[in-house]
């Protein structure tokens, strides 16, 4: 699906120079001819639910996304509707109303049609459920088949998405039979698909093997199977590629990706990816409508103190010690990984690193060191605040440090506990923290990253976390959301969205620390043609509609991947002696007690 969000935990990886200096060409032996043909996908992150209602993180999109149809998807260049599991399109001409035409004899995996009746099931359904997948791009909509071909979808409202309509498509014949009691708790283990692949096996905390699905009707892909191999760490899965294990990997440590972009291992092709990804220091803006018993500190209901802790961050010095240069500083919100949405800011207005306008800016707000303790005060209050990090990968631990000194040396003293991301998912959603680091990767429509900092989306019901983790609140912000929200002037609604940026940027409830690369590598003397989504600029893989797949094809004379994947099982548990950590762990949705990253 494409229009949903990812959410990063950052982590980062120090390697030793004689690990990295012992690398060299890797070996061929797995390259030689076997069957089926497999592209093996390096990973370190094991599925959460193969349920398309359920599961959160980027690995389950990323299977999603090669084993159920959407009704259209997007062009890998530029992300431009393309057709899907409909061909054609026409509206009314109110916009209101789409009429999509299904493409002749679609089945599913099983053998059963895939019809305009799955269409109208899924939205239907979505929509009475409320499924968190499907729910931002379904709610205002009803749907209904004309015929088997057919389907007639209408917005209750205008709807500037329309007609992209790419949420999953499920089969009738398949959750018909689950109750919404039971639904979630169910495995997706009938393995019936409508892409091009279908699921074969999976061993959890090992690998999820997929195999070509014999009804898919597009594109057939060059491979007959697609392997996501489990690893511990990105290094030890980098390894795997070395020897010839696997073909492809995807969070590449900083510091072995300048290896591969310098040409050392010529093999392996390196590839760096944008699509919106940023890292983020949340404050807790303590809205009046949040939690009762919210215990945020109240320093950060002032704006001014807010844009303080902005200005003292040095975000230059983090992309170079924390990203080894594969990202940019923090500008504003990152709400598409459509860069041309993305907030411009004017070099004077950026906050840049200057612990003395910090420093002013606190002094304004009235917090002053009184005692000379190097912690400021205000009304007998000390202006020290809980920051919470996360056990997830390094990243997260590795910035910490940096932001301490930093507030620090403006009088802000912190103290700082790491937490697993469940624990402090529930911890946000109390309302009971001050600071904490984590990020997000946008989709294409900035719709739904819109949707998470507006009022409706403060947690008021800590077992029931909503989306806006920092509290923040503004009746401004509410009001261009919903014009934006039914806008079809494109132009129009692009200025809307740049007002909104501009007012959460001023109003700093985030210091947005930076973008960063998706670090990827594939295996060159096995595969070529890698698409990128968007092109030039984005990943090949985990992107939005993971269009690769299909356009990979096999080197000259090479055989693809043909890793034994039981012979990998093990691989992902023993690991590699490396002074290293996970890199990016992700999800692509937050709003459950026990589903955030």
């Amino acid at each position: 699906m494409a229009s949903r969000l990812i959410r990063v935990a950052a982590g980062a990886a120090v390697l030793s120079l004689s690990l990295v200096s012992s690398w060299g060409p890797a070996a061929t032996a797995h390259a030689t001819s076997t069957k089926p043909l497999t592209f093996t996908v390096g990973t370190v992150q094991d599925v959460d639910s193969l349920n398309v209602t359920t599961g959160v993180l980027v690995i389950d999109y990323e299977i999603w996304n090669l084993t159920l149809p959407t009704l259209t998807d997007k062009a890998a260049a530029d992300f431009k509707v393309t057709p899907g599991l409909a061909q054609s399109w026409e509206s009314s001409a109110d916009g209101l109303t789409w009429t999509y035409h299904l493409r002749p004899g679609a089945m599913w995996s099983d053998g059963q049609p895939l019809t305009a009746d799955d269409v109208v099931y899924t939205i239907t359904r979505s929509v009475t459920e409320q499924w968190a997948n499907h729910f931002a791009t379904t709610q205002n909509l009803t749907a209904t088949a004309t015929d088997d071909r057919t389907v007639v979808i209408t917005s209750s409202v205008p709807d500037p998405k329309l007609p992209v309509m790419d949420v999953y498509i499920v089969p009738k014949h398949i959750y018909e039979k689950i109750s919404a009691d039971d639904l979630p708790t169910y495995q997706a283990d009938d393995n019936v698909a409508g892409g091009p692949f279908r699921i074969a096996e999976r061993k959890e905390g090992e690998f999820v093997r997929l195999e070509h699905n014999p009804s898919w009707w597009g594109t057939k892909p060059a491979m007959d199977g697609v392997v996501f191999q489990i690893f511990k760490t990105p290094e030890t899965q980098y390894n795997a590629m070395l020897a010839g294990d696997i073909d492809a990997i995807d969070d590449v440590p900083p510091q072995i990706y300048a290896d591969l972009v310098a040409g050392k291992v010529s093999n392996v092709t390196a590839i760096g990816g944008t699509q919106g990804s940023f890292s983020e220091l949340a404050m807790n803006n303590m809205c009046p409508t949040g939690v009762s018993d919210a215990d945020g500190h109240p320093a950060l209901k002032d704006k001014t103190v807010r844009q303080a802790i902005n200005w003292a961050i040095d975000r230059d010095l983090l992309v170079d010690k924390i990203l080894n240069g594969t990202g940019v500083a923090g500008v504003g919100l990152s709400v598409s990984a459509n860069p041309a949405f993305a907030l411009k800011v004017p070099e004077d207005q950026r906050y840049r690193y200057n612990p003395d306008k910090a420093s002013k800016l606190l002094d304004q707000a009235g917090w002053i060191d009184s005692n000379n303790d190097g912690v400021r005060d205000k009304d007998g209050v000390e202006l020290k605040l809980r920051y919470f990090d996360r056990s997830v990968g390094a990243t997260s631990t590795a910035i910490t440090p940096f932001i301490v000194g930093w507030l620090k040396d403006v009088g802000i003293a912190t103290s700082v506990e790491t937490l697993d991301e469940d624990t402090l998912t529930a911890r946000i959603g109390t309302g009971k923290y001050d600071l904490f680091q984590w990020g997000w990767t946008p989709y294409v429509d900035p719709d739904t990253m819109l949707s998470y900092f507006t009022t409706a989306q403060v947690t008021t019901d800590p077992s029931s976390p909503l989306y806006n983790d920092a509290n923040w609140c503004n009746a401004d912000y509410d009001t261009m959301y919903e014009q934006q929200k039914v806008e079809l002037d494109p132009t129009k609604r692009a200025a809307i969205i740049t007002k909104m940026l501009r007012l959460f940027y001023d109003e700093a409830p985030y210091a947005v620390l930076f973008t960063y690369d998706d670090l990827q590598a594939i295996r060159s003397d096995r595969w070529t043609n890698f698409v990128r989504q968007p092109a030039k600029t984005g990943p090949v893989l985990e992107n939005n509609t993971s269009p690769g797949y299909l356009a990979l094809k096999r080197a000259g004379g090479s055989s693809g991947g043909g890793s034994n994947v039981g012979l990998l099982a093990g691989v992902g548990v023993a690991g590699v002696a490396v002074v290293a950590a996970g890199l990016f762990s992700r999800r692509r949705r937050l709003g459950r007690a026990d589903d955030r990253e």
